[in-house]
C-alpha cells in the first residue's frame, strides 16, 4: 500500500495545508490592515484638527473602507488559528464552483446553514444530496477534511429546488 492511499496520511496532510492556509492569509492582510487602520486614525486626527499633512475625507473614507475590507480577512484566519476545526455532519444542498479571479477557481458548498469553501481535489467526489462528514474552520469557511457517508437511518435529504 502506497502513504498516498493512506486516508490518515491524507487527512492530515489535508489538514496542514489548510492551517498553511490561515497563516498565509493573516501574514499577507493582517499587516495592511494594521497600516490601512493607522493611517485611517492619523489622517482623521490631522483632518479633524486641521493639519498641515495633506489628510482629506475622501482619504479617510478610503482608508477607512480598505482597513475594513483587510481587517475581515485577517481577523477571521486570526480568529481560526486560536480555535480547532469544527466537525459537522448533513445533506449537500448546493455544491457549485466561482472563478474569483482569471486564475483561480473556489469551490464550493452549502451544509445546512454554512456556505464552506475547499479545494477542488477535496470536493471532487462531494455532490449535490450526499451525506457528507466535513471538518472545518467555523470563522474563515475553510474546509480542512471531507468525507462522505451513508446517512443514519431513516433520514431523507431535503427536497432541492430547481434553479432557472
Amino acid at each position: 500500500m502506497n502513504w498516498k492511499d493512506d486516508p490518515e496520511i491524507q487527512a492530515e496532510i489535508q489538514r496542514r495545508g489548510a492551517r498553511g492556509s490561515l497563516v498565509r492569509t493573516v501574514v499577507i492582510w493582517m499587516p495592511l490592515f494594521l497600516a490601512c487602520a493607522l493611517a485611517t486614525l492619523f489622517f482623521l486626527a490631522d483632518t479633524a484638527t486641521g493639519g498641515s499633512h495633506g489628510g482629506t475625507w475622501v482619504l479617510v473614507m478610503v482608508l477607512g473602507v480598505l482597513s475594513v475590507l483587510f481587517g475581515f480577512q485577517g481577523i477571521q484566519a486570526a480568529l481560526d488559528l486560536r480555535t480547532a476545526p469544527r466537525e459537522e455532519s448533513g445533506f449537500v444542498e448546493r455544491r457549485w464552483a466561482r472563478r474569483d479571479s482569471l486564475v483561480m477557481q473556489t469551490q464550493y458548498m452549502r451544509l445546512g446553514r454554512n456556505i464552506l469553501r475547499g479545494e477542488a481535489g477535496l470536493l471532487e467526489h462531494i455532490s449535490e444530496g450526499d451525506y457528507v462528514t466535513v471538518s472545518f474552520y467555523p470563522h474563515s469557511a475553510v474546509i480542512v477534511w471531507v468525507a462522505k457517508e451513508q446517512p443514519p437511518e431513516g433520514l431523507a435529504p431535503p427536497a432541492t429546488r430547481k434553479r432557472r
